[in-house]
């Protein structure tokens, strides 16, 4: 099923965000940030395409699944954004 691609969509991202949290305090930080922000974003388009494509009873357990994923995801880049540590 494509849904196991799903758990795939949030690893890049997360990289990205420890990228990020890692270059804090460094001139490298602004271009890691930027990154982040595009993976996470990439990521929670591509959860809201294959959300789309789902019957409703679906889409709910994946949703289930994945919802809390998505929303830490966020949380996470938030935090790292705002000087705060993901670790």
């Amino acid at each position: 099923p494509p849904l196991d691609g799903s758990r795939a969509l949030f690893v890049e991202p997360r990289l990205s965000i420890e990228d990020c949290a890692d270059s804090a305090d460094t001139t490298y930080f602004d271009e890691e940030a930027e990154a982040a922000k595009e993976a996470v974003d990439e990521a929670v388009s591509a959860f809201d395409t294959l959300i789309g494509e789902l019957d409703e009873e679906t889409k709910g357990r994946v949703m289930r699944q994945n919802g809390l994923k998505v929303a830490q995801l966020k949380g996470e880049l938030d935090l790292v954004l705002n000087g705060g540590h993901a670790h």
